[in-house]
């Protein structure tokens, strides 16, 4: 193989946004911007993310998720049917200041939110990624990818019991609803010439972690439920790559759950896409040697650039990383990137300059892979 076709590198999908971008959205989410205008303003914006990936030598890149204010609430955006409201439940991640990293047992506590939730049957009246795929496949001439929640990711963070049950009486009601959307945009996404779709979806990765899998009577079959979603929104779609991106959670340059991938690979080895993304420098992630133990010919996104930790990793340490998996991948096999977007929220404290050097580090340590392996 050529060696400029082995270890692709890659963004999971967002990039920091800078506080201009950020004052765009939120004078849009309160009315203060109509949407023609921020979709111009945001035209702007992202062609600057498009020139900084380039130019830190990403092969395949995103729009930075600047048009959306975190990367689930993308689909609240554009989908008829749900609107803000004001709950209580309890706290999907503990209690933790923006530097801790968290270690089991870890407390869950009763908090108030305010995000949207679904609340009339939802209809699918506009894109909600397509014409932003749209406008990155027309500003590069690098491959692209565009990122949309899981079924599952939609389900748990936009059904409440006591707002959506009039239009939807259970959380597997609103899914069914879910799973047909999820599956158009994908097509659209393609048509839009876009060439990776990756389904982001957290809680899965939830599930390594003990504390978590003892909150459901069966984690086991919640896992292979939330697969088989997934899988009925990507059967049959053709022409553009599948990925399914799972992290432990990162807000605040925190990680949210412990524990290696042993627990959910089987499951994640039946979800039939082209990828699976997966993050393995953080050390909660655990070893490489997860794929001794389940081999796979699947792709993998290889997560080998720390986004939570402020420290820049050398190529040569990243280098190293990608060295153990091939003991157990084939170079063909494998995608570099970060563990997780560097910034699945609008308030992550993560700068541009941070994440271009984090990306620089990762496409340095392409070349010498390549020198190497091709």
């Amino acid at each position: 193989m050529k060696a400029d076709m082995l270890f692709p590198t890659s963004v999971i999908g967002s990039l920091p946004r800078p506080k201009w971008v950020i004052d765009l959205l939120l004078r849009h989410q309160s009315g203060a911007l109509s949407d023609g205008a921020l979709d111009a303003a945001m035209d702007k914006a992202i062609a600057f993310a498009i020139g900084m990936q380039e130019a830190a030598g990403i092969d395949i890149i995103s729009d930075g998720e600047w048009r959306r204010i975190g990367y689930f609430e993308v689909f609240a955006q554009k989908v008829d049917g749900i609107r803000q409201a004001e709950y209580q439940t309890q706290a999907l991640a503990p209690e933790v200041t923006p530097d801790s990293r968290l270690s089991a047992p870890q407390q869950w506590t009763l908090k108030e939110f305010r995000q949207a939730l679904v609340v009339a049957p939802i209809s699918h009246s506009r894109a909600i990624a397509a014409e932003g795929g749209a406008f990155l496949r027309r500003h590069t001439q690098k491959r692209t990818k565009v990122a949309l929640p899981s079924p599952h990711m939609v389900g748990g963070r936009l059904w409440h019991p006591d707002y959506s049950g009039e239009a939807y009486p259970t959380r597997r009601d609103f899914i069914e609803a879910v799973i047909p959307v999820l599956r158009a945009e994908a097509l659209a996404l393609r048509d839009a010439g876009v060439d990776v779709v990756q389904f982001d979806d957290p809680w899965l990765c939830f599930f390594v972690d003990p504390e978590h899998r003892a909150r459901f009577a069966d984690p086991d079959a919640e896992m292979a439920r939330a697969i088989d979603d997934l899988n009925r929104v990507v059967a049959g779609v053709d022409g553009i790559k599948t990925a399914l991106h799972v992290c432990r959670g990162n807000r605040a340059r925190t990680v949210y759950a412990n524990g290696d991938y042993e627990p959910i690979m089987p499951h994640l080895l039946q979800a039939e896409v082209d990828q699976l993304a997966m993050e393995f420098a953080v050390s909660e992630a655990g070893d490489v040697a997860i794929f001794n133990a389940f081999p796979t010919d699947k792709e993998i996104g290889l997560g080998v650039v720390d986004v939570r930790g402020e420290m820049v990793d050398t190529p040569a340490i990243i280098v190293e990383r990608v060295e153990k998996a091939l003991k157990f991948l084939a170079p063909e096999q494998i995608t570099l990137n970060p563990d997780c977007g560097f910034a699945p929220t609008s308030t992550n404290p993560i700068s541009l300059e941070e994440a271009y050097q984090k990306l620089r580090a990762m496409t340095e340590a392409a070349e010498i892979l390549r020198g190497r392996h091709a």
